[in-house]
């Protein structure tokens, strides 16, 4: 996620307190008013001033707590098709280093991803004779026909 988008992100996370805050003063600021005065005129400000913005609030909050519990499962789900779209590129046979070069993923994410999906078995790792790790995707590998 880029920062531009962290950034927005924390706003409206902001924006749906200060929501909150704004409904409860002015419900209780106008809902105070009726109850001593006995007018009214008192409950039309109280109900688009304080209620409304207190219910948009506690709706976006509780919006926000859903998307924090769904995100990180989501981004996993992406990163795996990056690498897999990146191993197909170069037929079968990639590096976190190569994964990191073709995606926005970076070296530890991409040697993650590519470590559990080994585990998983859906790539073989291979060390070469100069040390470098390879992960190994079969699907993509050509097959000679003949």
């Amino acid at each position: 996620m880029s920062a531009m988008n962290s950034r927005r992100k924390e706003r409206h996370r902001q924006s749906a307190g200060s929501s909150i805050t704004t409904g409860l003063v002015f419900t209780l600021a106008f809902g105070l008013a009726w109850g001593v005065t006995g007018i009214w005129a008192f409950i039309f400000p109280m109900f688009f001033a304080g209620v409304l913005p207190l219910a948009e609030g506690v709706r976006r909050s509780l919006l926000y707590r859903q998307r924090d519990k769904i995100a990180p499962r989501d981004d996993e789900a992406v990163g795996e098709k990056q690498v897999l779209q990146a191993a197909k590129a170069e037929k079968g046979l990639i590096t976190p280093a190569l994964v990191a070069l073709k995606t926005d993923l970076t070296m530890e994410k991409a040697e993650k991803i590519l470590e559990s999906m080994a585990q998983k078995g859906y790539a073989v790792m291979h060390v070469d004779d100069h040390g470098r790790i390879e992960f190994e995707f079969p699907e993509f590998i050509p097959r000679l026909e003949g």
